[in-house]
């Protein structure tokens, strides 16, 4: 893929006046061996009582973390409020809150500290990703209801103080987890590229992120234990969410959100399942952005999406979910708005 200098038409018009509030957390550390910097996080926040939040497939590897945690609170995929509750029991009196694992995880502990500021200021949070899904960089968080749907809130104070980005601790996450939440991020790169209005900045890392990301998920699969491009897949997926709000509610996002946790289908597995037929319906659009971003790609966007998807052997068919057309009407129905139901329905449909 061509590199991302072929966008320089998408600079906004001289004289125009825009603006950019730049939202992440304050402190990110990456690298191997970057786990290490996890005590003089704590100690820097002044957070003497932590408490850890992570997801039962990550318990055996909690003794890796320098931390000694005052609880250690568990979550299910998709982030059920029911242990969200629990969580906030269980992590009474914290003075910080560290998270490793998914996304599921980071949303959690996001949410439990909230819950515990009341309406002051919360305990500082420490994020450890475990996947590409950069839930770790967004001040907001989703969970899933009492009826299995998906639900979210917004709030500054769910954004983390700090994030740790070391591959070592990502080996052990399941290749198919790794791959399809680096498509994830993906997602995020393309959606915050075609959110609406002048984002001069973020159109330059959302690409530099695309570039990234199609140059080192091949080579992630081609390797399992090389924690050095992991490290590039995490950089690569850090540079997709410089715009988070547009990123987090494009259409492919949205969508996929209406499925996920209904169906039990991850995230991460939505954006590859319709990521390419919503690039598809939105050349229509927005023919001028998505002309950008095939001179920038070398190509058909939306076909070389479908065809990195295909090489790394991750799902394509919403048909394979045992997902009917009757439930994907409907769930069209539920996000129409923006777009029509037809619209909607026809892009679900195609994924079958």
């Amino acid at each position: 893929m061509p590199h991302p200098s072929a966008a320089r038409s998408t600079s906004p018009q001289v004289g125009k006046s825009s603006s950019f509030t730049y939202a992440n957390p304050r402190v990110i550390h990456w690298g191997r061996g970057s786990v290490a910097q996890l005590e003089p996080e704590l100690a820097r926040l002044k957070a003497d009582r932590a408490a850890l939040v992570t997801t039962r497939s990550l318990l055996p590897a909690v003794e890796a973390l320098p931390i000694k945690a005052m609880a250690t609170v568990v979550i299910a995929q998709h982030a059920p409020m029911s242990q969200i509750d629990a969580g906030v029991e269980e992590c009474a009196g914290a003075r910080g809150i560290v998270s490793y694992g998914g996304g599921s995880a980071i949303d959690a502990a996001k949410i439990i500290s909230v819950r515990l500021a009341g309406g002051g200021s919360p305990p500082p949070h420490v994020a450890i990703p475990t996947t590409l899904s950069v839930a770790e960089l967004a001040a907001g968080a989703g969970y899933t209801n009492e009826a299995g749907d998906k639900a979210g809130m917004r709030d500054p104070r769910l954004m983390v103080e700090s994030v740790i980005y070391d591959a070592d601790l990502t080996l052990a996450t399941p290749m198919q987890l790794w791959l399809s939440t680096g498509v994830r991020a993906l997602d995020h790169a393309v959606e915050g590229f075609l959110a609406p209005g002048e984002h001069p900045f973020n159109d330059v890392m959302a690409l530099e992120a695309i570039r990234r990301l199609f140059d080192s998920l091949p080579r992630a699969k081609a390797a399992p234990n090389d924690a050095d491009v992991r490290t590039e897949n995490q950089l690569a997926a850090w540079f997709s969410f410089t715009l988070p709000s547009a990123s987090a509610g494009g259409l492919s996002h949205t969508m996929g959100k209406q499925i996920g946790a209904r169906h039990g289908i991850p995230h991460g597995v939505t954006s590859c399942l319709l990521l390419p037929h919503v690039m598809r319906y939105l050349t229509k659009r927005l023919p001028d952005r998505m002309g950008v971003l095939s001179q920038a790609m070398g190509g058909s966007p939306a076909d070389l999406v479908q065809n990195l998807i295909a090489s790394l052997s991750l799902p394509q068919h919403l048909g394979a979910f045992a997902v009917r057309e009757p439930e994907l009407r409907r769930a069209a129905a539920e996000c129409s708005g923006k777009h029509s139901v037809e619209d909607l329905t026809h892009i679900y449909i195609s994924a079958l």
